[in-house]
């Protein structure tokens, strides 16, 4: 898999920005010029006995940055970005629990997840995270932009994470993004979106998920996340 046009991941010859420099990079591009990937040059035992000595912070699986980099949801999609390097592209956008992650509601992933408009062939092996593909429609305004990256939105994202992750993470990620008050996005209008999807597969399942969730939040909880 090759990276995108605009990503480096240290394949030149000599250590890469971040491990040369250690500093905090002043632009999104300079960014993506500091990811350093599993044997790209340096292999894994290197790379954790630098995040040992504190020159690196492993943000996925096998990518790396920076430790001066400050952890973000813009650091974390650019990171998501760098991994998936072609796959993610125009009029396609991180999603599911990969994109619970960038908004810091969910576990770092073991794979990246990406929805398209249109369907995609499997992704071919590869020695980086494996890249789970989805295809569904994506509307303008289901869409963050990160970094750079395309992001689903905290709302959609809470949605495809009701319809379709496996309960016990759903419930953990959907609890976050409702305690999150940056996101805006409480049980009530994740219950009113579901609703509002009367014919879509999983339904009954979302529905009863967070009806559960609402039942279990404290009455004063929802005043509170709309006050801060």
């Amino acid at each position: 898999m090759q990276p995108s046009p605009a990503l480096t991941t240290g394949t030149e010859a000599g250590p890469p920005p971040a491990v040369r420099l250690g500093g905090r990079p002043s632009t999104a591009l300079e960014l993506t010029r500091q990811l350093v990937l599993v044997d790209e040059p340096f292999t894994l035992n290197e790379l954790q006995a630098m995040r040992l000595r504190g020159v690196l912070r492993e943000v996925l699986p096998g990518a790396y940055v920076s430790a001066a980099i400050e952890d973000t949801s813009s650091t974390r999609a650019k990171v998501a970005a760098g991994v998936a390097g072609e796959y993610l592209g125009t009029g396609s956008a991180l999603c599911r629990r990969t994109a619970a992650w960038v908004y810091g509601c969910a576990p770092m992933p073991g794979e990246i997840e990406i929805v398209v408009p249109r369907y995609h062939r499997p992704c071919p092996p590869t020695a980086r995270m494996m890249l789970r593909m989805s295809e569904g429609v994506i509307d303008e305004e289901q869409i963050c932009t990160l970094g750079g990256v395309n992001v689903t939105s905290p709302l959609r994202t809470a949605m495809d994470v009701a319809f379709n992750s496996e309960l016990t993470l759903a419930v953990g990620i959907l609890r976050a993004i409702n305690g999150s008050p940056r996101l805006g996005c409480g049980y009530q209008k994740m219950l009113e979106r579901v609703e509002a999807s009367v014919r879509k597969p999983g339904r009954l399942r979302a529905l009863a998920l967070i009806r559960r969730l609402l039942e279990e939040e404290p009455p004063d909880a929802a005043r509170n996340i709309e006050a801060a």
